[in-house]
């Protein structure tokens, strides 16, 4: 009953595309919505980024880059035992703490 309903409704609408009909939906009824969705997520993008990207972190800069280098992987500490620095990126299991936690082998 309702496969008829919608086989007369489609010959009555000959330029709607039918939902249950992936491939017979025309490129020229598709293209220019996904071109739409691509250029408002491209100029979203943009906004964003010259909305709240306007201040570089210090971070990035040489200076900082220069004294993480002299520091190294390893922080030394006055009252507690030395920890290690940005554990994520140097692989560090989360039971590891600092240098003196590693076992000798």
């Amino acid at each position: 009953m309702a496969r008829a309903q919608v086989e007369r409704w489609a010959a009555e609408h000959p330029t709607a595309p039918r939902v249950g009909k992936f491939f017979e939906v025309p490129l020229s009824y598709v293209f220019p919505r996904v071109a739409a969705g691509l250029a408002a997520a491209g100029a979203l993008w943009y906004l964003n980024e010259a909305l709240f990207w306007t201040h570089k972190p210090e971070s990035l800069s040489p200076e900082f880059l220069e004294e993480k280098k002299k520091i190294g992987d390893v922080a030394q500490r006055m009252n507690g035992p030395p920890v290690y620095l940005n554990p994520f990126s140097n692989r560090i299991p989360g039971s590891i703490l600092g240098p003196e936690d590693v076992k000798d082998a």
